[in-house]
């Protein structure tokens, strides 16, 4: 409860009200008590008058009002003394003082008290703004029920107060991290103590953000938990941007690599390729030694493709961007996965209305086969994969599902690394060059994990992109990257 907030003006004119209201009873008690005999200890509703300091703000007022009572009581003696004084009146005269002080001491002590219940509820309700103004806070009760969202945690994960009061923080779970680490969570909260770490949380929206979370546990009597309190700050920006410093990173170690690959592997590939090549015109058809060159070429091909994926990621051209729609381009992309014959009887299917965005049409159709190829993968080719296409705001988003078995956790983090694969054979540059591809046109490439099993993929691409801020050599070329896309590997 919040304590009311006295201004001023509001305290003179209160204290004023008292003051007339006081007078007005203590002279109407000594009117009354003036035309009693004496000994019948009316001056005893005095105490009426030095109670009205509960509501008045002068710390002196009860003392004054006992003082103020007591010497009225000993006009009224002056005044009604005769010679046949009753001996109550010896009784009555000094208990009624000490009944005044007594009751001058209790209100004042009383007061002294309410003021300073007062000032630490107006202390709680300042550190409670404080914190609110600067903290993600909620609350939850020992079964992790939500009891309490300040407005930041309303804003921060898209959902009303209502939607939240009553559930429990799976309704902003990511799916990112593992079971092993919420249980550590619940045993060290479970047990007293204080747990501090990082927790991606994913909004009402479906767009993840990253806050830096320290969890309090209320405890009682018996040091057993009664309430949590979980204060958060946003740390979305800083991952986003230890993100692009270990991309950047990635980017320096696959260039050098590049460069020495380039130089020192693919020319001396090319004539191996071509010397095999030339031996296998001297053979004839039916030698058995001509399975075995061919499965050479073979694998130099493999190496050659694997080179060129290097190349791309290192020294992407800048997109040359055109009006571009992106149904015909996803339809486009879908007949050319069905000449494989591993996607010949998936079920695909394109939901949503077409959106017309400012793109490089290539470099997107590559993108869009290479998760298609990967989603044909995952499931084997026997299943069926969606893409889902709606405009959100000022972008087009595509996400791409498949019905398979799903990303492992421990390898979601890290699949958008260079040379990670979670599959057999593949570079492990399919999945980086298409998000490059992504943050090229201004937009992003997220990885999206559904409850259940399946993957999907999230393209997000600005209807018109900002202007590069960083510029991107033009001179490598894409074209052969585009034309094998479907061999791309995660």
């Amino acid at each position: 409860m919040t304590a009311p907030v006295t201004t001023p003006f509001v305290a003179k004119s209160r204290d004023r009200v008292v003051h007339s209201v006081g007078v007005a009873i203590a002279a109407a008690i000594f009117l009354i008590d003036l035309s009693q005999p004496l000994g019948n200890a009316i001056g005893m509703l005095y105490i009426l008058v030095i109670v009205l300091g509960l509501w008045t703000p002068w710390p002196s007022y009860p003392m004054a009002a006992a003082l103020a009572a007591t010497a009225l009581v000993i006009v009224d003696l002056a005044i009604g003394w005769t010679a046949n004084v009753p001996s109550s009146v010896f009784v009555n005269g000094p208990l009624l003082v000490l009944v005044f002080t007594s009751t001058a001491v209790l209100v004042a002590r009383f007061k002294r008290l309410e003021q300073r219940e007062f000032s630490n509820m107006q202390q709680l309700e300042d550190l409670k703004r404080a914190l609110d103004a600067a903290a993600i806070v909620a609350t939850t009760d020992v079964t992790g029920r939500i009891t309490y969202v300040n407005d930041k945690f309303c804003e921060i994960s898209q959902y009303g107060r209502s939607e939240l009061i009553g559930q429990d923080h799976r309704i902003i779970n990511s799916q990112l991290h593992s079971k092993e680490f919420i249980r550590d969570l619940w045993r060290t909260i479970a047990s007293g103590r204080v747990w501090h770490g990082e927790i991606r949380n994913r909004a009402k929206d479906g767009h993840y953000y990253w806050v830096d979370t320290t969890i309090v546990p209320f405890l009682d009597k018996r040091g057993k938990p009664y309430q949590y309190i979980a204060i958060r700050a946003d740390i979305t920006a800083r991952k986003e941007a230890e993100e692009r410093l270990m991309q950047q990173a990635s980017l320096a170690r696959v260039g050098q690599l590049a460069a020495v690959v380039a130089h020192e592997v693919k020319n001396p590939l090319a004539g191996v390729k071509g010397a095999v090549q030339v031996l296998m015109s001297r053979r004839r058809p039916d030698d058995p030694e001509v399975q075995v060159m061919r499965d050479i070429v073979g694998r130099i091909d493999a190496l050659n493709e694997l080179i060129g994926d290097l190349l791309v990621f290192a020294r992407p051209r800048a997109p040359r961007l055109r009006r571009l729609e992106l149904r015909p381009l996803l339809e486009e992309a879908v007949a050319t996965l069905r000449r494989d014959p591993l996607a010949a009887k998936l079920a695909i299917d394109i939901v949503g209305q077409d959106v017309v965005v400012d793109a490089d049409a290539e470099l997107i159709r590559a993108t869009v086969l290479n998760l298609l190829i990967n989603a044909a993968q995952a499931i084997d080719g026997a299943g069926g994969i969606t893409l889902s296409l709606s405009q959100q705001a000022a972008a087009a988003v595509l996400e791409i599902r498949d019905n398979g078995p799903g990303i492992p956790r421990d390898m979601r983090e890290r699949i958008f690394e260079p040379f990670v694969t979670t599959k057999a054979r593949g570079g492990g540059l399919g999945l980086p060059i298409a998000r490059r591809t992504a943050e090229l046109h201004g937009g992003s490439l997220t990885l999206v994990s559904p409850p259940g099993p399946g993957t999907v993929m999230r393209l997000t691409l600005p209807l018109r992109p900002p202007p590069p801020t960083v510029s991107v050599p033009a001179s490598a070329d894409v074209g052969t990257h585009v034309e094998r896309a479907g061999m791309a590997q995660e």
